[in-house]
């Protein structure tokens, strides 16, 4: 499962929209640090495409693709608390505050959404250069008496030094064995990074305050507004609630939806369904994917035992009636195991074990 970390000054309201997104109640107070460790909640991924093909083929259930949200302890100036080797997030949704509010104080980096953002950046960036700057010391050494390690000693150097001049090691392109090198110690400014921008529900202009963070910020990371109290108060709603909310608040499809696609976006996934009667089901994959190897994702044998793939668009299945009706009217093709699956794609795989 695809997992995001959110990070923050403390008092940005990250644990308030980890509640709003996963449906939890993380405790939250109106005083910094009160995140010690880190919670952890699964999001649902909101899909009407896929509740409307369940509905067509009787499905018994549905099963939605989740995205795993990491709420991280608060950043504390020099100190960044990550998850460690191995658990680090596939991406960072770095939560800025854009309002002041008597009810939580502010914190020494204000309510100013830029100066959090580049503040951010260099709390990271230099957390990440304590780490390059100690394997470097010691792998100049053992370059000196191995030549073999010598490319690796240079990629570690020039990772530091750009670290050191506070710019992410995300900004550039690396080659894969400079990546490789850098693997080993799961540095946060390599993950991809989208900005969420915590904002008042009487703040007039959000696109402004979006304009202005994605100024500061590198031009690769995706930034969207939340008001993360709002989304939090309307999430234990029911959904036909919810939707009357944001029409009235002219918060569009919520912030669930939102917050989901730019990570897909930044990440590069796509979805792709199965069904039957008894379970429709979402899947998420890289985009590029090929079909054996996506087959593979809903179980081992069928991608040991691949034969071929019968594939239509979801919006096809549904205009059709459902999978029957659109093979029976042209609107299935058969692929092989090289096809790329592409997001939105109903697939029925073919397989021999």
């Amino acid at each position: 499962m695809t997992r995001a970390g959110l990070l923050g000054f403390p008092n940005v309201g990250k644990t308030t929209l980890f509640n709003a997104l996963t449906g939890l109640e993380a405790f939250t107070a109106p005083h910094p640090y009160t995140t010690t460790e880190p919670n952890v909640g699964t999001v649902k991924v909101p899909d009407s495409r896929l509740e409307r093909l369940a509905v067509l083929e009787n499905s018994r259930r549905i099963t939605h693709a989740g995205l795993e949200l990491v709420d991280l302890p608060a950043v504390r100036s020099g100190s960044i608390r990550g998850l460690g080797a191995g658990r680090e997030p596939d991406l960072l949704l770095a939560v800025v505050r854009a309002h002041d509010s008597g009810a939580v104080p502010v914190d020494e980096h204000g309510t100013d959404p830029v100066v959090q953002a580049e503040d951010l950046l260099v709390e990271v960036a230099m957390s990440d250069f304590e780490m390059f700057e100690r394997r470097n010391e010691r792998l100049l050494k053992e370059a000196a008496a191995d030549p073999s390690l010598r490319p690796v000693a240079g990629a570690i150097a020039r990772a530091a030094e750009q670290l050191g001049e506070g710019t992410p090691l995300r900004q550039p392109a690396w080659s894969d064995i400079e990546l490789r090198a850098f693997r080993d110690m799961a540095p946060l400014s390599l993950l991809p990074c989208a900005w969420v921008v915590n904002v008042s529900e009487d703040d007039a202009d959000h696109n402004m305050l979006v304009g202005q963070v994605r100024q500061a910020v590198p031009a690769t990371d995706p930034v969207l507004a939340v008001s993360a109290l709002i989304e939090e108060e309307v999430a234990g709603l029911e959904a036909s609630q919810r939707a009357e909310v944001y029409e009235g608040l002219g918060l569009g499809e919520g912030a669930t939806a939102r917050v989901v696609r730019t990570v897909y976006d930044a990440l590069g996934l796509v979805t792709f369904y199965t069904v039957n009667r008894r379970d429709a089901r979402a899947w998420t994959v890289p985009a590029g994917t090929g079909a054996r190897e996506a087959a593979g994702r809903i179980h081992s044998d069928m991608e040991r035992g691949f034969i071929r793939a019968e594939v239509a668009t979801i919006s096809g299945v549904i205009a059709c009636g459902g999978w029957a009706k659109a093979r029976s009217s042209g609107a299935v093709r058969v692929e092989g195991r090289d096809y790329r699956v592409r997001d939105g794609d109903v697939m029925m795989v073919r397989f021999s074990v």
